[in-house]
């Protein structure tokens, strides 16, 4: 199936090469593509770097890559990174995995925005749906692939994402962004000033209608629908002579949608529900020199979410301090250490269930990190650990060692880690019934849960072939042991979560930057993955669970600049499930159009899934739509 839908891809590049030929020879003259490696990092190390200097396989987002994506939502631009599985199961959801995970609540990687986790301390995931901000405030995202349990934690179990928003400087003056078309309309407002001689403060409000009239089903049921979101939020920044600088911000926002079973027929039942989130965050970074300083972050969240009939209330508080010491002799020591702490409380469901109405939990962490110079600006050892002390007083420690090798055109980087993922609440209590090979099964509470485990061994070359022309290779094999998995009772006609998953993947992910002309840049991607899992008679089952087998993702983005303030960008797919084989992989194929007709009014259409409606990971089918989105500052 992949190999079908690979041929489908190949054959628009093919067709495409007498285009690039004829223009080969002429170049962007605004960026250099050796200045992209320039781009700081912040989530590889836990401090600001260049990505050539990072010793791990890494994805920048820039605000200009998202833009030109025609992204909405912080789903859709994810999709445009290699090894990420981005799939939209229903119209308030999606399903977001790195390196062979995937699933509605795939709690193998930790998601972050402007370093405050986002992810579900009681259910492990990410509701898409409630979690972001406005794309329009968004400066980048990074994708930081592997483990790096290192530095984050069991939470970043195969990887990290991190949105990192513009700052209040940054967003000065007016702008208003409104979008409306097949799928609904949306208007998002951002308002920014200078406050005092120094400061400056943001204000912003989003509100949005998606009819999910796009979603089908083969079965007659309806997928979720009139979902209707707002939300507000603002950002203070104030630096304070050259040492210090502070920064307070926050949000709250609301939902309703009248939820269908199509999507998630398991533990979603026809019904209206709302949803509300919140959070409140205070960070404070002085620097004691050139490259060295203590950070401080501290935040609150508030979440209000259901699954079936079961309505749960999410509370989670977070404390973190950091210390970055500058380069002494061939030490750069990283260290730091945090804790959190989260409770929840629960409106028991009749279909979905949870062994208590209410728990808390209390989790202490450290980390330390030393990059090593062995060769002065070429040759870098980087060891560290990171120790997480979980609730019920088990302490795991996680260490990596990372080997980089830099040169004035490339790039090659080793790595061993391991990683834990400790289990969640909703493994440990959660009650549902299931449907499997036509017999329905009533998931009770385990026996005993530990936590995950991998080993994980990574390699990479980055290099710039020409001027014109770069290439990043990465290639892992991952050891599992102790995954959870659900156990099957045919007699009772019950399952249950046990650690008896083990197995072994092997990947590779590739993908190029190629400005094949002075209005044109490629970007094509391939990523395989051959996971071999044993298990007992029966496949894996549970919630992003790897599956037997290869799978894989073969991307391309064209990047088209026709005229000055006109552009046409194209993103063609086709996507294997790395958790599922008996789902088939779908081919898509999403435009993105661009007209500045002022300095401060743009203009773009939105054209997704426009091969057909096809299902991306569940029962539904996601079919094509188009959006006309109109920015204009002021």
């Amino acid at each position: 199936m992949f190999v079908r839908g690979a041929g489908l891809v190949l054959w628009a590049l093919l067709m495409a090469l007498p285009l690039l030929s004829e223009a080969a020879d002429r170049r962007l003259e605004d960026l250099d593509l050796g200045e992209l490696m320039e781009v700081e990092v912040v989530t590889a190390s836990r401090r600001a770097e260049p990505l050539s200097q990072v010793a791990g396989a890494v994805t920048v987002l820039t605000e200009d890559d998202i833009f030109r994506s025609g992204a909405t939502t912080i789903p859709e631009a994810l999709r445009l990174a290699a090894g990420v599985h981005v799939a939209q199961t229903d119209t308030d959801k999606w399903a977001v995995g790195i390196r062979g995970f995937n699933g509605l609540l795939s709690s193998k990687h930790l998601v972050l925005l402007d370093g405050r986790p986002v992810s579900s301390p009681s259910l492990g995931g990410v509701f898409w749906g409630s979690s972001g901000v406005p794309l329009s405030i968004v400066k980048r995202i990074e994708v930081v692939r592997g483990p790096w349990t290192s530095l984050w934690g069991s939470d970043s179990f195969t990887g990290v994402i991190n949105v990192v928003t513009k700052s209040a400087a940054e967003t000065q003056g007016g702008r208003s962004v409104t979008t409306a078309g097949t799928t609904g309309f949306g208007e998002t407002l951002i308002l920014g000033e200078s406050m005092g001689e120094a400061g400056h403060y943001r204000v912003y409000a989003d509100g949005s209608y998606k009819t999910g009239n796009w979603l089908t089903s083969d079965t007659g049921q309806r997928g979720s629908s009139n979902w209707k979101q707002g939300r507000t939020g603002f950002r203070v920044d104030w630096p304070n002579a050259f040492t210090d600088a502070l920064s307070l911000q926050g949000e709250i926002s609301g939902a309703r949608i009248d939820d269908g079973a199509a999507g998630t027929p398991h533990v979603h039942d026809p019904r209206s529900k709302n949803s509300y989130t919140g959070f409140g965050q205070f960070t404070w970074d002085r620097a004691t020199g050139l490259d060295a300083g203590i950070s401080l972050r501290t935040s609150y969240s508030r979440e209000q979410e259901a699954i079936g009939d079961l309505t749960g209330t999410f509370n989670t508080a977070d404390l973190e301090v950091q210390y970055a010491a500058g380069q002494a002799g061939i030490h750069l020591l990283t260290l730091g250490a945090g804790t959190r702490y989260a409770w929840d409380e629960f409106s028991q469901g009749h279909r979905v269930s949870i062994a208590r109405n209410d728990a808390s939990s209390f989790e202490s962490n450290a980390f330390i990190q030393d990059k090593i110079t062995i060769l002065p600006g070429s040759l870098f050892f980087i060891a560290g650990s990171k120790f997480d002390l979980f609730d019920s007083g088990t302490l795991e420690i996680q260490p990596t060692a990372r080997l980089l090798h830099t040169r004035p055109d490339s790039e090659i980087w080793m790595a061993v880690s391991r990683a834990v993922r400790a289990d969640t609440r909703w493994q440990r209590g959660g009650s549902y019934t299931l449907r499997d090979h036509g017999v329905e099964y009533t998931v009770i509470a385990p026996n005993n849960l530990g936590t995950e485990e991998m080993i994980s061994y990574e390699a990479g070359y980055r290099c710039d072939i020409s001027s014109d022309l770069r290439l990043d290779l990465s290639l892992y094999v991952n050891e599992y042991n102790r995954l959870t998995r659900l156990e099957f009772d045919h007699v009772n006609r019950t399952a249950r979560f046990e650690n008896t998953l083990r197995g072994t993947a092997y990947g590779m992910e590739t993908l190029a930057d190629w400005r094949a002309a002075q209005w044109l840049t490629l970007r094509p991607s391939l990523c395989l993955i051959n996971q071999r899992i044993h298990s007992r008679d029966e496949p894996p089952k549970g919630d992003s669970m790897p599956e037997k087998g290869t799978q894989g993702e073969l991307k391309i983005q064209a990047l088209t600049t026709p005229w000055e303030g006109v552009g046409f960008d194209l993103l063609a797919a086709y996507t294997d499930s790395p958790t599922d084989p008996l789902v088939d992989g779908f081919f898509s194929l999403d435009i993105h159009a661009s007209w500045r007709c002022t300095d401060t009014l743009l203009l773009e259409i939105i054209g997704r899934n426009l091969t057909g409606p096809h299902q991306q990971f569940s029962p539904l089918r996601v079919g094509p739509s188009l959006d006309l989105r109109m920015t204009w500052d002021f």
